[in-house]
């Protein structure tokens, strides 16, 4: 046991059962045999574990958990929509728990958060906050004040660099961007020109996804230029850029978008050119409208970062931290995929 302090976790080990039933037992919550309630509690007592102030609450059932993150127009929404998926399932799944998610939505800045932060930190009855960041250090400040009167931070998929947040849970952006490279590359041939639409360079994840995927093409396709695309693009849409870069470059053999919500311009932009069948593309994530692209071929396959089980993941972290137990990972990373026609209805 690290530090020699026993967490539910320990508990949970030693009596040979999960962490939910662990909680039950100690907080007298149904679902527990009685032999069982006696084996656990006899272990608590044995290890010496005790009960934090803020883990004595969910006893009371009184954890009220903000949840701000973005709630965008339905056309740019397709990655959150599935992060509010999982806010939806851990919700169900704490509701044995007496835990409440305080819905908090925000708009595509930091600046529409702030506004919802400084409401949270003059309010008593939120106990933590589960959000995303849409730069690297704006709501740092705001992570540091809340933590200092007891509400920890948790983020999801973008993380705060050098903040006060607790933990984190997301994809590895490096590892993202590295499997997609290496996926492109057995796609295209071994010379010409490969599109990168490298999305928001605000995000530290975004700029490892970026980095991850051009030091692989670098090293193991060297025949391979990469014209990086991000998003800003002046007075054209992104759409509208992707056009003029492959009416401009015949030599495009492949192109890889790292953010859901551009994919479905990559589509438009390649549908208007015509090139579709003689480009390999990669998209990221599930979503409904990405379907017919994939089904038709103009997608090849999708990087998953299973963004449903990052927001799920998140709200499981700030529980156990509350509760007291010690978060051996400060940030959790989900498991990748790759979604071709054949399983898009699998991951959907």
């Amino acid at each position: 046991m690290e530090n020699n302090k026993p967490t539910i976790k320990d508990i949970a080990t030693i009596a040979g059962v999960s962490i939910p039933t662990v909680h039950k037992a100690i907080y007298g919550k149904p679902g527990v045999s009685e032999k069982t309630r006696e084996r656990v509690l006899k272990i608590t007592h044995e290890l010496n574990y005790s009960i934090n102030p803020t883990a004595s609450r969910l006893k009371r059932g009184t954890l009220n958990l903000a949840v701000v993150l973005p709630l965008l127009p339905e056309d740019c929404n397709q990655f959150f929509r599935k992060i509010w998926e999982g806010i939806d399932d851990a919700e169900k799944m704490m509701q044995d728990y007496n835990v409440t998610l305080e819905r908090m939505p925000c708009g595509r800045t930091s600046a529409d958060q702030i506004p919802i932060f400084e409401k949270i930190l003059k309010r008593d009855n939120i106990h933590g906050v589960i959000t995303y960041c849409w730069d690297d250090t704006t709501l740092n400040v705001y992570f540091e004040q809340l933590l200092e009167k007891g509400i920890p931070v948790v983020t999801v998929h973008s993380d705060a660099v050098n903040s006060k947040r607790v933990g984190c849970a997301r994809a590895s952006g490096r590892r993202t961007g590295q499997l997609a490279a290496e996926l492109l590359g057995k796609l295209t041939p071994p010379s010409g020109r490969v599109i990168l639409m490298s999305g928001n360079h605000k995000l530290k994840l975004l700029r490892d996804n970026a980095m991850g995927f051009c030091d692989y093409i670098t090293e193991q396709h060297p025949g391979l230029a990469i014209l990086d695309i991000s998003n800003a693009c002046g007075n054209f849409s992104l759409e509208d850029t992707l056009v003029q870069e492959l009416e401009n470059h015949p030599d495009i053999v492949g192109i890889y978008c790292n953010s859901a919500s551009n994919c479905i311009a990559m589509c438009h932009a390649l549908k208007r050119t015509d090139k579709w069948k003689h480009i390999a593309a990669i998209s990221s994530d599930i979503f409904a409208e990405l379907e017919p692209y994939l089904m038709d071929g103009t997608v090849d396959a999708s990087i998953w970062q299973a963004p449903e089980f990052q927001s799920k993941e998140g709200v499981c972290m700030l529980y156990e931290y509350l509760s007291g137990q010690h978060l051996q990972q400060e940030v959790r990373y989900v498991q990748l995929g790759i979604v071709m026609k054949n399983n898009f209805h699998d991951y959907l």
